[in-house]
């Protein structure tokens, strides 16, 4: 049987790759499949739903590419798993929701794109992503902060915190026992029957106090 070297090569290593062929001009050229990059590019298509959270598992994954689709939901955090990722592009969709902030370990982006989306809040400070250019976020209305023109407030985060805050302070106070309420019951219903009691209880008492309560009126006439 005759066999190449390289091929030879690879039978030895158990790893057998197809050549890939392309026709430019008059030259046939080859391709290992090796030479292309991971990617996974499905842009202008009517792709709807929301980005699944497993496309963190594509380890391998260079390049992604979906934009001008009809997705929607957040942008998952698990693309922040793909350490070998250079280009991402997500641009004219529905997405919405924030920026993850685990975005900040994508340090090998070479090309990012979130832009006429509905992203809102902060883009991550002191990131990689703010060396991209202001088209890269533009068309999200409510998204602010470098390198967008429209800063963000800086007391929005605090005051989102203290309302967060309040909401927690009072449903603690809904779960408190009212001891006090509970407290002034009680001694209304002992003084209640401290009084009352023996007359309901015993006849004579009863008698006694409404022949007092009779004298109290007559002598009132």
């Amino acid at each position: 049987m005759l066999i190449s070297k390289g091929t030879a090569a690879q039978v030895e290593d158990d790893d057998l790759e197809l050549p890939i062929y392309s026709v430019k001009g008059a030259v046939v050229l080859q391709y290992k499949l090796s030479y292309f990059p991971v990617a996974i590019s499905m842009g202008n298509n009517t792709i709807s739903g929301s980005i699944p959270v497993e496309i963190g598992q594509l380890k391998l994954l260079q390049y992604l590419g979906l934009s001008n689709n009809n997705l929607s939901g957040n942008i998952p955090d698990q693309i922040s798993n793909l350490k070998n990722l250079e280009q991402l592009n997500l641009s004219r969709n529905h997405l919405s929701g924030k920026i993850p902030l685990s975005f900040t370990s994508l340090t090998f982006l070479k090309y990012f794109n979130v832009s006429y989306n509905n992203l809102e809040g902060s883009i991550p400070a002191n990131t990689q992503l703010q060396s991209f250019n202001a088209s890269a976020f533009e068309g999200n209305a409510n998204l602010c902060g470098v390198p967008l023109p429209n800063k963000c407030l800086p007391d929005e985060d605090k005051d989102a915190n203290s309302r967060n805050s309040r909401d927690d302070e009072g449903n603690d106070d809904d779960g408190e026992v009212p001891w006090l309420h509970i407290f002034v019951a009680l001694g209304f219903i002992v003084g209640f029957w401290g009084v009352c009691g023996p007359l309901v209880l015993k006849k004579k008492w009863r008698c006694v106090y409404v022949q007092a309560a009779e004298k109290a009126r007559i002598n009132k006439l």
